[in-house]
């Protein structure tokens, strides 16, 4: 088992298995153990900047309209399909369309 902390992960450009980049790693999910947190997902966004300051700058019934087509949601990868063995170049063991999106 190996153990990173998690300001070393987030934000990292994330490519896939081909190299192509699919955005930056946003946030991470885990499972609260007793001794430890074992990762369960990781949520990979292309836009999060841009999501988070038109969050808070406009109101919700505009945000609804601007919402994403399906082809630029975040993706959520699977613990088992990352590759974090270099936390700061984080990769997916599988290629962007074959990911699960939100």
């Amino acid at each position: 088992m190996r153990e990173h902390q998690l300001f070393e992960m987030l934000g990292k450009r994330v490519v896939d298995s081909t190299g192509k980049h699919i955005g930056r790693l946003e946030e991470i999910e885990a499972e609260r153990g007793d001794d430890n947190c074992p990762v369960t997902a990781y949520i990979v966004e292309h836009r999060a900047l841009l999501d988070r300051v038109s969050g808070w700058a406009l109101t919700s019934s505009l945000q609804k309209k601007l919402s994403h087509p399906k082809s630029r949601r975040p993706y959520r990868v699977a613990w088992n399909q990352m590759d974090m063995s270099d936390p700061s170049r984080p990769r997916t063991l599988i290629p962007a369309d074959e990911l699960e999106r939100l």
